[in-house]
């Protein structure tokens, strides 16, 4: 998985690029996964930091299918585990599907690590901008997702991803879809044919 963030996102966070590691384990690491995993589109996510009173927080979004999670109160230790938040929402999000558990489950053991780029995709900068700006109000929506003084961000999650309709352009003509169906079709592509999961 690589997770491309925005040159604002890359400075706050302090994000260590592939080609920035010294560490003889980490260095190879990163930069065979940059390698091995750049520009297949349902690895590539992009990231763009925004705030929510005050807070630092960040969403990703998936190249392939838009698929987003907003991550919040996410502070610069937590960066190192962006992945496994993307895959814990993810999971709860497919909870009660059990094929899509299981295909997730396969696809985080094939492609196990995460590093960092920097954003340059075009059209997922101006996903993510849209996004900021249509659904997440620059931050406001959030107020709408707590209750009892906890923000529900398993809900808000949800709703962005199964309830919220996103678009593109396919010769010219806009396409609507919803996150999470689009990616459990990609998904269910990639792994065609292939021997029976195992839950």
């Amino acid at each position: 998985m690589i997770i491309y963030a925005t040159k604002q996102t890359v400075e706050r966070y302090k994000m260590k690029m592939p080609e920035e590691f010294t560490d003889p384990t980490m260095g190879p690491l990163a930069r065979a996964v940059y390698q091995q995993e750049q520009g297949d589109r349902l690895l590539e996510w992009g990231a763009k930091l925004f705030y929510f009173d005050r807070r630092k927080c960040v969403q990703v979004c998936n190249f392939a299918s838009k698929f987003t999670v907003v991550l919040v109160d996410f502070k610069k230790a937590d960066m190192e585990y962006a992945g496994n938040a993307v895959a814990h929402y993810m999971m709860d999000i497919y909870d009660q599907d059990k094929e899509m558990v299981a295909l997730l489950n396969r696809f985080f053991r094939d492609y196990p690590l995460v590093c960092f780029g920097r954003l340059t995709d075009r059209k997922t900068i101006a996903s993510l901008n849209q996004f900021q700006t249509r659904f997440l109000e620059d931050g406001y929506r959030l107020y709408d997702y707590i209750e009892g003084n906890i923000l529900h961000t398993r809900k808000l999650n949800r709703d962005i991803n199964t309830d919220y309709l996103m678009t593109e352009k396919v010769n010219g003509k806009t396409q609507y879809f919803l996150p999470a169906e689009k990616f459990a079709t990609l998904l269910k592509e990639r792994y065609a044919g292939q021997m029976p999961l195992r839950q």
